[in-house]
């Protein structure tokens, strides 16, 4: 049975299957994806094992030949029970190596970016590995504008960084499918009167649609600090 028929029969992969289905279909990607993190929180409450650094992700594609795909299958269940309060500073070096390895051995496998960028991003505080896989899947489908978005996204929201998230919501906006609200998302984050605005806003729009209490409490703490309060 290949990887995309476990995704879509398996109650604990299913929801990042309908995550990405979402996305493309032009959903609020941040509504979509904590829906997916909450489902994972609540199917595996353990932080996930090390993985084991014997081969480098690109040594177990050359060693793999044709069975790569199979071997990603591997990884990729493994990385998918993770739980959002399992995620210390470890925990989220290991999600990271798990997709790591998923998107090496099988390049195409959209679904394993998505979940991944987003659960070290706001679950983890690890921009800098959410940012590292974004930039892969970028390269891997650069008509995807969902891509840019997450980035945008990291860049303001564990940086404040408002030119840098505009820039990335801009390009986001152009690509084939984006929603009509990223063209105007990325001239607010441009004006410095409307930039915090606009955080505030979209902050607010992922607090009224997840009830996982890691995410929340991760987005009111920016939300605090960007209305300036303890």
């Amino acid at each position: 049975m290949t990887r995309r028929g476990r995704i879509v029969e398996s109650p604990t992969i299913a929801p990042v299957a309908m995550l990405a289905g979402a996305m493309l279909a032009g959903a609020l990607l941040a509504v979509g994806s904590l829906t997916a993190l909450e489902a994972r929180a609540r199917l595996a409450e353990a932080p996930p094992a090390p993985v084991a650094p014997i081969l480098s992700p690109h040594a177990l594609k050359a060693l793999s030949g044709g069975f790569a795909p199979a071997l990603a299958d591997v990884y990729w269940i493994r990385a998918a029970a993770t739980s959002s309060a399992s995620l210390d500073d470890a925990g989220a070096r290991t999600l990271f190596d798990l997709i790591d390895r998923v998107t090496v051995l099988d390049p195409r496998f959209e679904p394993a970016y998505h979940y991944g960028a987003l659960l070290l991003s706001v679950a983890a505080h690890r921009p800098d590995l959410s940012d590292r896989l974004l930039v892969r899947a970028q390269e891997q489908f650069p008509e995807n504008w969902s891509f840019p978005f997450y980035l945008g996204f990291n860049a303001f929201y564990h940086r404040t960084d408002f030119p840098g998230a505009a820039e990335h919501m801009d390009r986001a906006a152009h690509l084939p499918g984006a929603p009509p609200y990223l063209a105007a998302l990325a001239r607010r984050f441009r004006d410095q009167e409307q930039n915090t605005a606009a955080a505030e806003e979209l902050l607010g729009r992922l607090l009224r649609v997840t009830h996982d209490p890691v995410i929340r409490a991760r987005l009111q703490e920016r939300l605090r600090t960007l209305e300036g309060r303890p």
